[in-house]
């Protein structure tokens, strides 16, 4: 039996055990594909993984978001939604967490697509045809966004250098007093670019990737970490508080955790909350938050919620997926 990391209430044998319990059962495409490369973390040429990923070209819910897709690689509007226009996806921000969702593999096929197309903006060679926000801060705050992106798929891509640099001057500013405050972060914005931006953008899941893609300095990462924390809210346009799991907003507790889990000080943070998580597995190991969770692309990751035991894979295998990685 593998030893448990650090206090974890649970070991790496624990959490392959119970995905192996859930192909025992023959699920839906998408679970078994996750299970197999992000939890059990088969190699490409594997015969289940080779068979599951033929599975997927006629599953679908991969095949609404290649179908949903612009040649541009985008999905239309990217960051604000015109409700004139009746689309699958209601952005390609929204289309771009439906697909890690359902575990596409960002370099190839659809988010391959969009990842070039977010680039090509960056570089001025394409442009989003979301309207301008009336605000001095949103040339900046649309790059980031974008950038933010970017560093959702690409981490390592050169082109989010500065981006990273500016956020972490400003997230130093930010803390410079031993803790985060507002007026900090907002005279960081003013000093650095002669803007206002006076709810601040620290906190926002946006520039909390860009700040992940690079390991920060100092103790920095743990006071943006615990901060983010213990926000009531919990990061920004995610909005669930992450120091007390709510059952109703799994999708955004889980989305916002894989963010954090790209910093080196998230698994001393999170263990607690994922020991509790941990221990709220039924009689059979398994989870299920119910059917009436707040709206989100999260799920469902089966092709129908009609049985119970769809639902309480779909669960069970993304909080294994991010159990997982505190074995990285």
């Amino acid at each position: 039996m593998a030893n448990p990391a650090g206090n974890a209430g649970f070991s790496l044998d624990d959490i392959q055990l119970t995905a192996g319990s859930i192909l025992e059962a023959h699920p839906d495409t998408i679970v078994a594909w996750r299970l197999l490369r992000e939890v059990l973390r088969r190699p490409p040429d594997d015969q289940d993984v080779v068979r599951v990923k033929t599975a997927l070209e006629t599953n679908r819910w991969m095949r609404q978001l290649e179908q949903a897709q612009l040649p541009d690689g985008s999905w239309g509007r990217f960051h604000s939604q015109d409700t004139k226009q009746k689309t699958a996806f209601r952005t390609t921000e929204e289309a771009i967490d439906r697909a890690i969702a359902l575990g596409a593999d960002p370099r190839e096929g659809v988010l391959l697509r969009v990842h070039q197309y977010i680039l090509e903006v960056l570089r001025g060679a394409a442009r989003i045809t979301d309207r301008d926000e009336k605000s001095e801060a949103w040339p900046l705050g649309i790059r980031f966004i974008l950038a933010g992106r970017l560093a959702q798929l690409d981490p390592a891509n050169p082109a989010l250098i500065q981006a990273w640099a500016y956020l972490v001057e400003v997230a130093k500013q930010a803390f410079q007093s031993g803790q985060y405050r507002l007026e900090d972060e907002v005279a960081a914005y003013q000093h650095l670019s002669g803007i206002r931006w006076p709810r601040g953008f620290l906190s926002s899941q946006h520039v909390m990737w860009i700040l992940s893609s690079h390991e920060l300095p100092g103790s920095l990462g743990q006071d943006l970490l615990r901060w983010i924390w213990h926000k009531p809210e919990g990061m920004g346009y995610l909005d669930a508080p992450l120091a007390n799991f709510q059952p109703r907003q799994v999708g955004y507790w889980l989305r916002s955790m894989s963010i954090l889990s790209r910093f080196a000080e998230w698994k001393e943070i999170s263990q607690d909350a994922l020991n509790q998580l941990w221990a709220q597995r039924d009689e059979h190991g398994l989870w299920d938050f119910g059917s009436r969770i707040a709206r989100s692309v999260d799920f469902p990751l089966s092709e129908s919620w009609r049985h119970s035991s769809q639902r309480k894979q779909d669960y069970s295998t993304c909080i294994l997926v991010l159990l997982r990685k505190t074995f990285d």
